[in-house]
């Protein structure tokens, strides 16, 4: 029996070993074994991925890359390193400046950032927040710590002093005084609460004591109870401290900003809320109020931006907190419960572990390890309004920053192998988190996990991500063409980072950060370079010194005429590489390290299920290729010949567009015919199809 099967898509990628069994599901046809340096597209068909172009050698070395992007016209780049940040121009291929930055070696990884307009905040746990700016013009830059105009407060941490104290005005703005008064006389029908301050007449003295409490207690004479009470020399901790300037005085329904220390009875401050009166304040009804971000305390893991509002979650001391600044005032962080003003909230579930991420959609959706989170409101979001709910229970892992693909938001599983797409559904009001990766788990299993993405819409879009092994992985994501496709890569060293940039017009920049032989290279992702690591050379003699291509592996040279492009051959004796081809003097030539493209297809089923023909003997015919722009493709290891009668045999050769036909195969069980189609030259590869004839023999 004779039949003939067309492949003309890969939407289902490199499914995993777990489902060469699943003949019974539309993605095994749509899907292949292994696809290596390839690229499924969304049009059908595979396509050679990208090479990459040298763009330089990271002295002392790199970590990590982020973009800059004001618009699609003004796009920089930023390249971390131990303490310094090098901003990088990529339409001119020129660093503008290095800036010297707080952040490690280790902390770099973990930095989150979140840009608006000209200036992008920075945030990590260990280090105060810094704010990144650059002028109109891009040509100053430079990094300091973020100055609040009011930070967040600590209202766990707020200290409710045993004392009366009064303030000398109420009006908002105007500078005054808050004065203390004498110290409490103990009270035995008092409840004194631990740090308290007394004083205490005993019997037969003139001068009383003080005391502070070391436990909370009532009817307990300082005196006569050692455990409870600890004479002190005087009533200094009772009173305010030098540390006092910047926090803040909450006192009769007001707040005053402390700028000034007068004495350990007396400070000075602005009402920045006005008060309700100016009368003295009872012990325990006023309190003192310190700043939420501290070095004992932490700073803020996550940020993000919010219908005008600068969003921060996550210190050490409150990791499942949310501070949200006022509107359109990224530094002013006082709360109140006007419409316009500053708020926190807490997420407050049992599984709200610590916040790991901040993304604004619908409302600002919060990753933590434990659940999926938004918070938002009815209506405008204010004080009174906000609210914050829990959409599912899958967590995150909190390596890796999620990316934004169209209106989802792709993030990786709590564990680090596995990749969910978190999106609004209209049928549920809600979050759903589909996982996206289940077809090809194998990916993330194999390879350390997933330690970073990057979305380059154009031109073919493709989620990259960086695995914890160094290799990389894509996903040809479309989900309007029901296109999810994984495939794997290996650019010949161990990636660090990638990000994706706009531009004006055509691709979107792609750049990475690999290491080569102990060095780090900035390389730019391009389908206009056929080998990785390439550089150009123009040939003014048949010689070149090899040691310039000791960073490479595999060294693979190409040229490039019209419409022509031939591999070159070359040899190398001791240090030096030689070209024997004379002409070739003159001509520019491309370098770089060559990397061999796989796509190893599965057997088809002939029946439908639960029937199976994988018993059968079979034999593949004939093979019917359809080539766009390809030349030195192989099938099973045999080059395939494209040559038409209007080649010359002799000369360079255009890249074939068209039908190719191969003929020939031997017997095999329909389970074991082999189906690999490779390609290791530095040569264009784009496969629209293949067509196979096989004969079935059912015995």
């Amino acid at each position: 029996m004779k039949t003939v099967v067309m492949k003309n898509n890969f939407s289902a990628g490199e499914l995993a070993p777990a489902l060469y069994t699943r003949t019974d599901i539309q993605q095994y046809s749509n899907g292949a074994k292994r696809i290596k340096n390839l690229f499924p597209l969304v049009e059908g068909g595979v396509r050679k991925r990208p090479g990459t172009f040298n763009r330089g050698l990271m002295e002392g070395g790199a970590i990590r890359l982020i973009p800059f992007i004001v618009n699609s016209a003004n796009v920089y780049l930023l390249i971390f390193n131990h303490q310094s940040i090098t901003v990088y121009d990529p339409r001119n291929r020129t660093v503008i400046t290095t800036l010297v930055s707080p952040y490690t070696t280790a902390q770099i990884r973990d930095i989150q950032y979140v840009q608006y307009r000209f200036e992008m905040f920075l945030t990590h746990n260990g280090v105060p927040m810094q704010r990144l700016r650059c002028d109109e013009l891009f040509s100053n830059w430079n990094i300091s710590e973020f100055v609040f105009t009011h930070p967040p407060i600590d209202s766990e941490s707020a200290r409710y002093p045993f004392r009366k104290g009064k303030p000398s005005g109420k009006d908002l703005g105007a500078f005054v005084n808050f004065t203390l008064d004498v110290v409490s006389v103990w009270d035995e029908t008092q409840t004194y609460l631990t740090g308290d301050v007394v004083a205490y007449l005993p019997a037969g003295f003139v001068t009383p004591f003080y005391y502070q409490a070391a436990t909370e207690s009532t009817g307990k004479r300082p005196d006569a109870y050692p455990g409870d009470w600890v004479w002190v020399p005087n009533a200094n901790g009772a009173g305010f401290t030098a540390a006092d300037v910047g926090r803040y005085l909450e006192v009769n329904g007001g707040l005053i900003k402390i700028t000034k220390f007068n004495n350990s009875d007396s400070v000075s401050g602005e009402i920045v809320k006005k008060l309700d009166a100016d009368i003295l304040a009872i012990e325990r009804s006023w309190v003192i109020q310190p700043h939420a971000f501290n070095e004992s305390d932490g700073y803020p893991r996550c940020c993000t931006y919010f219908k005008q509002r600068l969003v921060l979650a996550n210190t050490k001391k409150a990791p499942n907190k949310i501070w949200f600044s006022a509107v359109g005032d990224n530094g002013n962080f006082l709360e109140t419960t006007e419409d316009a003003d500053a708020f926190s909230i807490v997420s407050a579930s049992g599984l709200s572990n610590s916040i790991l991420f901040l993304e604004a959609q619908r409302g600002v959706i919060c990753l933590t390890s434990g659940g999926e989170f938004m918070v938002d409101s009815d209506g405008g979001l204010t004080p009174t309004t906000v609210n914050i709910v829990e959409h599912s229970a899958y967590g995150a892992y909190s390596v890796t920053r999620p990316e934004r693909v169209g209106n989802e938001l792709l993030f990786v599983q709590r564990g680090g192998e596995r990749v969910r797409a978190l999106t609004y559904r209209y049928e549920v009001d809600g979050l759903v988190s589909p996982e996206i990766s289940a077809l090809s788990s194998h990916i993330g299993e194999l390879h350390q996990g997933v330690n970073e993405i990057s979305y380059q819409q154009e031109p073919e879009s493709i989620v990259w991500l960086v695995l914890g092994d160094g290799k990389v992985a894509s996903i040809t994501f479309n989900r309007d063409q029901e296109v999810m496709a994984w495939a794997q890569h290996d650019f010949g060293g161990s990636v660090k980072s990638i990000c994706s940039m706009p531009t004006q017009l055509g691709s979107d920049d792609a750049y990475m950060l690999i290491e080569r032989k102990g060095n780090v290279y900035l390389e730019q992702i391009s389908f206009d370079a056929l080998v990785d690591s390439q550089t150009s050379i123009k040939l003014n003699t048949g010689i070149l010194v090899k040691s310039r291509f000791d960073h490479l592996k595999n060294i693979a040279a190409y040229w490039v005429k019209d419409d022509t492009v031939t591999e070159i051959e070359y040899r190398i004796e001791g240090d030096e590489l030689i070209i024997d081809d004379s002409s070739l003097i003159n001509e520019t030539l491309y370098f770089g390290e060559l990397f061999e493209c796989v796509a190893e297809l599965f057997p088809p089923e002939l029946s439908q299920s639960p029937m199976s023909s994988m018993m059968h003997k079979a034999k593949v015919d004939r093979t019917a290729f359809f080539f766009n722009k390809t030349l030195g493709v192989q099938l099973n290891g045999q080059l395939v010949e494209t040559f038409t009668f209007d080649d010359n045999l002799m000369g360079p050769r255009k890249p074939y567009t068209g039908y190719h036909l191969e003929e020939g195969g031997t017997w095999e069980d329909l389970h074991k015919v082999p189906l690999v189609i490779s390609h290791n030259k530095p040569l264009p590869f784009h496969l629209q199809a293949i067509t196979m004839q096989l004969s079935i023999n059912e015995k």
